[in-house]
């Protein structure tokens, strides 16, 4: 049985909510990865990005934080699907 079952993220943004799409391949933008046994793991270069987004599975959290205007904005990604195409 996993650690966590389930995660509460209704707060946040979605990465498939973003006007022009998200930017899964930008410098800035980290994902952090939370899996079902409670490890974190973070991607910050492309290839980390591939294989965290190859590695999530349905009971995962997969979060993306992206610099705003103002402050870091992290958003939940909600399409690992679209994610992994869109990152190549």
């Amino acid at each position: 049985m996993p650690r966590f079952a389930d995660f509460d993220a209704s707060s946040l943004r979605r990465t498939s909510s973003v006007e022009d799409g998200f930017p899964w391949r930008g410098q800035t933008v980290t994902l952090i990865r939370i899996d079902s046994k409670g490890i974190v793991t973070q991607a910050t270069r492309i290839t980390e990005k591939r294989a965290t987004l190859a590695q999530a599975g349905p009971k995962d959290l997969v979060l993306a934080a992206w610099p705003g205007q103002w402050s870091q904005d992290v958003f939940l990604v909600d399409d690992l699907k679209a994610a992994r195409e869109e990152i190549g």
